[in-house]
């Protein structure tokens, strides 16, 4: 189904409005503008903090039960500016947490406002479970990225985060906390993690792509000695995202090394699946 587009950056999913039509039939419209504001705030959070960076965000887009701004530029920006971007929507409900606080001193308990504590509440522990592509899961991906390869890293994010997603439906299963919502919410998390699985070889070259944009002089060396008929392709998948990798190659008529970046460029330049690092330019060590 095609989505709704307010403008050319808001983005609403059709199926949104089958959840408002509910709430309209059920006379449960004014707790859904609130959980639908929440969102939006949410998003926009993101939304601003990553237009504050300089991203090249595509849209804004608004589902079912949540919303994601999309853009080309996660894994191909400073780490420090991703984990901004990802704080950006949790930090909006801190700051609505304080206004609640405000209007309830003032005009005194209303259940809207009760409606709107559950709802900000909840939103702000949901998106921080470690779960992709929740905001906590997208958390757990540079915390996995300071000790893992970045092709480790993926691996490692989807499986602790199905893990913890499965232990979750355990749970609810157990003490029998299953609505429809949440079997809305826990069908589009494992479709997530599909797609994610699927995509990991573009998301891999996308990276590789962004690695050979610049040198990175702020991130320390890390020498590792290997073989002169490794493959390039091999030696790239050790790149972590917290420092560069230099491969040393010792042959009998001596050593030198080759740095990830030069290998990305051959990689690039020459288009070949078998290229070896002994076939990458020497620069003498």
């Amino acid at each position: 189904m095609k989505a709704l587009n307010l403008s050319n950056t808001i983005h609403i999913h059709p199926l949104f409005f089958l959840l408002a039509i509910s709430a309209l039939l059920t006379g449960a419209i004014y707790p859904f503008i609130v959980l639908f504001s929440l969102v939006l705030i949410h998003e926009c959070g993101h939304f601003f903090m990553a237009k504050y960076y300089g991203w090249r965000v595509t849209r804004m887009e608004i589902w079912l039960f949540g919303g994601a701004v999309v853009s080309e530029e996660h894994h191909s920006r400073p780490i420090r500016e991703q984990v901004h971007v990802i704080l950006a929507g949790p930090v909006q409900h801190i700051w609505i947490f304080g206004l609640l606080f405000l209007l309830e001193s003032t005009l005194g308990s209303h259940p809207l406002l009760s409606t709107a504590w559950h709802y900000n509440g909840l939103l702000l522990i949901f998106n921080l479970l470690p779960i992709w592509p929740l905001d906590g899961g997208k958390l757990l991906f540079h915390l996995f990225s300071r000790w893992a390869t970045f092709r480790n890293t993926q691996l490692l994010t989807l499986a602790f985060s199905l893990c913890f997603l499965m232990s979750v439906a355990g749970w609810m299963t157990l003490h029998h906390y299953w609505t429809l919502a949440a079997v809305w919410l826990a069908g589009f998390l494992i479709l997530e993690h599909v797609l994610e699985w699927k995509r990991r070889y573009y998301v891999l070259m996308r990276y590789w792509l962004y690695r050979s944009s610049k040198a990175f002089p702020e991130l320390p060396d890390h020498y590792v000695s290997v073989r002169g008929d490794a493959f390039v392709r091999d030696l790239l998948r050790s790149m972590r995202a917290t420092s560069r990798q230099v491969f040393v190659l010792k042959q009998q008529e001596g050593s030198y090394i080759v740095n990830e970046q030069e290998c990305l460029e051959a990689f690039f330049n020459r288009n070949r699946a078998d290229l070896r690092v002994q076939d990458v330019p020497k620069r003498l060590q």
